[in-house]
This record gives structure tokens, C-alpha cells and sequence, in this order.
């Protein structure tokens, strides 16, 4: 299993690229597709971060997936899991990245609303 930690609080940018279709060749997303990244403290929860991409946020052939701040800075320090999966305009259900650790680590300086 993969393991990606983040800073509670912090800013993560993933970059998806070169996603490959099932003969190997390159897929580039489509009207309709949607890439899906889901943390979750346990496979069967709810979703805590729901992050969602489609070929309008292209960004030179990479498809940027942002955590954001105020995605994690509520969630408690520890371990959670993440996958991230391709469903195709379609409904066709594609998993790029298979369930993955993501580890939320405590912060010690509080930025809050002073930047």
C-alpha cells in the first residue's frame, strides 16, 4: 500500500498524468469524465475530503488534484485512506491509484485568518 502524508492545514497538489487506457495507450478525459479522489477514515465511511476532476482543469497534459487547507484542517491527526478512480462519461469505473494511505500529520503553528 502507498503511503502520502500532509501537514494538517498544509496545501497538497497530486498531479495525475499519462493515464493509460486497458491496451496501454495513453487516455486523455473526455466530455463527462470525471476523475474521483475520496479520503475516508475507513473504506466503509462517509467521505471526510471529496476532490473531483474533469478536462477542463487540464493543466499541460497533467490533471492537478488540490487538497486544500480547509480540507484537512478539521480533521483529527492520524491515518486515513484514499483511491483515486476514473469513471468515464459512460459510467465505465476505472481505479488509477488503489486504496493508498494518506497520513495527516499535527500541526504546531496555527495560521488562521492572520495571513
Amino acid at each position: 500500500m502507498n503511503e502520502i502524508a500532509i501537514v494538517r492545514g498544509d496545501t497538497m497538489r497530486l498531479v495525475i498524468s499519462r493515464i493509460k487506457n486497458t491496451g496501454g495507450e495513453e487516455y486523455i478525459l473526455g466530455d463527462g469524465d470525471v476523475i474521483r479522489l475520496d479520503v475516508k477514515k475507513a473504506a466503509a465511511e462517509k467521505a471526510v475530503i471529496s476532490k473531483r476532476v474533469t478536462a477542463a482543469d487540464y493543466d499541460n497534459g497533467d490533471l492537478p488534484v488540490v487538497i486544500l487547507p480547509e480540507d484537512t484542517a478539521g480533521l483529527a491527526a492520524g491515518d486515513y485512506f484514499f483511491d483515486i478512480r476514473l469513471v468515464t462519461g459512460d459510467k465505465n469505473i476505472y481505479t488509477i491509484v488503489p486504496i493508498s494511505k494518506l497520513k495527516i500529520l499535527r500541526n504546531v503553528t496555527d495560521i488562521g485568518a492572520e495571513v
